[in-house]
């Protein structure tokens, strides 16, 4: 802040762009929220809103599977007790809170786009440096397989919604390929314009599939893959989870191979803010274990709030949990992990502290964010390369690109499943820090080349 701010002014900004303020009371932010409601199997509609009516509760809103949402009419807290105490109610616990898992402020800047040909080598690391995802050599592979960056892979992206058409002030981004932008679902607006009012999507949607050889801006790690935009967050990044569960079981249905959702979870009431696994959702974790069922792999960012226990070994086959490392090949500062971590991919940022771990230095100066095309949420129409994205959401979109690689390339065959897809990954990583799988790397740092070349063998995929 430039200069001082009056309490009132904070508290209201906190509220706007977190959902959390010290002076808001618990069971103010509770009331304001919905309620994710679990009902028994053979439940009938009728049965379904005379619970929630005797709970106080509007008429339940389907969601995914066997879960609903309800909004309580006053307090939450005892709606919920209401609710669990009907025989027709399974579970019934507040909607969590979700947003994007990336720092990235949104004050406008400038950065350079132009450059001499080939000049995206120079700007990112993340895909050829010394602690990049080692691309080339994955896409030489894929051409020689002719199926090039990943052509032909529905990729969806469940997040701010992507920069996929000009409509009104919202412009496509230039580094996106009109060929390959499918028509989405907005399930803000609830409309089928899924267009990006922020810059994050877009960001992740560049990551997986900005276009290549086009003399502008970045690459994509699967360049020639198609995007499913998906808007399941509003334009300051935030949303409640039951949204997330949605658009996960919407992009399963429209045919995508892979789902990014580069957002983290936290509680509508703790303060201070602790992150949770995403699976901490119920209506998530049935969306996820129905893409599952569908044979659709699930990537997700593992959060950016530090914390060791994050995330969870909840649904450990049917989801790949992704940490953020910094350009010196350390685990960034801002991710989480935990038991549940699978692999970690270019994040940017800075170095954790971790004793003994060579690779951190946080004494030194941090190292590059993550560069691509996007643009900052008060000027939509104007794209740019950012130069302070960081975070696990900028991690996540490279271990999809790497899928989306694979498949495409038939590296697994023609329908790989998802635990086939996580053990390829899981085998072909780069070791960091503590030999072997750790609770801060996973089984390591993501190798494009390695998933597409090594041998084939069972312990591999």
């Amino acid at each position: 802040m430039p200069r001082p701010v009056p309490r009132l002014l904070l508290c209201l900004l906190a509220l706007a762009i977190a959902g959390l303020c010290a002076g808001a009371s618990a069971a103010s932010a509770a009331s304001a929220s919905r309620v994710v409601v679990r009902f028994a199997p053979g439940t009938t509609a009728g049965q379904r809103a005379q619970a929630a009516a005797a709970a106080g509760a509007t008429t339940p809103r389907h969601i995914v599977g066997a879960t609903w949402a309800v909004r309580p009419r006053a307090d939450a807290d005892a709606t919920i007790e209401r609710l669990t105490g009907d025989e027709s109610v399974v579970s019934a616990t507040p909607e969590l809170r979700a947003r994007t898992a990336a720092f990235a402020p949104n004050d406008d800047g400038l950065a350079a786009l132009g450059g001499p040909p080939g000049g995206w080598a120079t700007e990112q690391w993340d895909l050829v440096g010394p602690f990049g995802i080692n691309a080339p050599g994955a896409w030489d592979a894929a051409v020689q397989r002719s199926v090039p960056g990943g052509r032909g892979v529905r990729v969806a992206v469940v997040d701010t919604g992507v920069a996929y058409a000009d409509r009104g002030r919202l412009r496509r981004s230039p580094d996106l390929a009109p060929a390959r932008l499918l028509r989405g679902h907005d399930f803000v607006s609830n409309d089928d314009f899924a267009n990006d009012e922020n810059g994050h999507g877009t960001f992740v949607a560049s990551t997986i599939a900005a276009s290549a050889n086009n003399a502008y801006g970045m690459v994509g790690v699967a360049y020639a893959a198609s995007i499913l935009p998906v808007r399941v967050l509003d334009s300051f990044g935030e949303s409640g989870s039951a949204r997330i569960a949605e658009g996960i079981e919407y992009a399963v249905n429209r045919g995508a191979k892979v789902i990014n959702a580069s957002i983290e979870l936290t509680s509508p009431t703790a303060f201070p803010q602790r992150a949770l696994s995403i699976t901490a959702a119920p209506e998530i974790r049935e969306a996820i274990a129905y893409a599952h069922r569908q044979g659709v792999v699930v990537v997700v960012a593992s959060g950016n709030l530090g914390q060791g226990d994050v995330p969870s070994r909840r649904l450990d086959s049917d989801i790949i949990y992704v940490g953020g490392t910094t350009e010196h090949g350390c685990l960034g500062d801002y991710s989480n992990f935990g038991p549940g971590l699978d692999v970690v991919a270019p994040g940017g940022g800075d170095d954790a502290i971790l004793s003994g771990d060579a690779s951190c230095r946080p004494d030194l100066p941090a190292g590059r964010n993550v560069a691509q095309v996007t643009f900052r949420r008060s000027a939509p129409g104007r794209f740019l390369v950012p130069g302070d994205f960081h975070g696990t959401s900028m991690a996540a979109p490279h271990v999809t690109g790497v899928i989306a690689l694979m498949i495409g390339a038939h590296v697994l065959g023609a329908d790989p499943t998802p635990e086939r897809v996580q053990a390829r990954l899981k085998a072909t990583a780069r070791d960091l820090g503590t030999p072997g799988r750790d609770q801060y790397y996973g089984s390591g740092l993501v190798d494009a080349n390695a998933a597409l070349t090594a041998p084939v063998t069972a312990s591999s995929g």
